[in-house]
């Protein structure tokens, strides 16, 4: 009788464990009010369609499967905006940058804006030194104000997994680089249209390629606290 009820708690146990172990980093924090987006795919992300340009890779990393974009051409166009109508967020990218100085300087990979109103969008995008070193630039605009958050002195090493954040709420703009608060500046968000994009791995027209690999993005509909962040399981 023990044998046949230990066999049927790992059937129940089972699905749990498969789902956990395809994310590729902690899934701390999780709520309902996320979107966990696994960059695993060329068709689907996020279960939303993909348009695929140029040719990123599924490639298998020591975070679990990632897209491997070459710096060159590659995109992935997602077709959904995951902050919806939020009016404050949290998004975060977990990723290894490689290095692409001189030829590409200023890598954008995550960018959300509707075709129809492009004076509403946010930008998560590096920025490469002769260092092999990067620092994150973050942008939101829309019809009221702009804001940019970058600070060349705040350099991360090139080729190392690592966890980008930014969060919005009543005005206030901060990102996070491995969970440490890095900006903070003040800006007028605007909910971005229902029919919007989201571009992954360069900008929306299709300018300024991210080269290197990009494993998991969560976008939550209210402002985390650090301690609420996803986790790179080496850190």
């Amino acid at each position: 009788m023990m044998n046949k009820l230990q066999a049927a708690i790992k059937l129940l146990l089972l699905p749990a464990a498969l789902v956990l172990g395809a994310c590729a980093v902690s899934p701390v924090g999780v709520s309902t009010d996320a979107s966990i987006w696994n960059i695993n795919s060329l068709s689907r992300i996020g279960g939303s369609s993909a348009q695929v340009l140029g040719n990123p890779q599924v490639v298998n990393t020591a975070l679990g499967t990632a897209v491997r974009f070459d710096g060159d051409g590659d995109r992935l166009l997602v077709d959904a905006n995951p902050l919806g109508d939020a009016n404050e967020f949290t998004i975060e990218i977990i990723f290894n940058p490689a290095d692409a100085y001189p030829n590409n300087l200023e890598p954008r990979f995550f960018h959300i804006e509707s075709r129809d109103n492009p004076n509403r969008r946010v930008t998560i995008e590096l920025r490469l030194n002769e260092k092999k070193q990067w620092y994150l630039d973050a942008y939101i605009k829309s019809e009221k104000s702009q804001f940019t958050l970058i600070d060349p002195t705040k350099v991360h090493p090139i080729g190392e997994w690592a966890h980008a954040a930014i969060t919005f709420k009543n005005r206030e703009f901060v990102s996070y680089v491995n969970g440490q608060k890095e900006l903070v500046g003040q800006v007028d968000y605007l909910p971005i249209a229902s029919n919007a994009k989201t571009s992954i791995g360069a900008r929306m027209n299709q300018v300024h390629w991210f080269k290197g690999d990009i494993a998991q993005a969560r976008i939550t509909r209210r402002a985390l606290s650090p301690a609420e962040f996803l986790k790179v399981p080496s850190r």
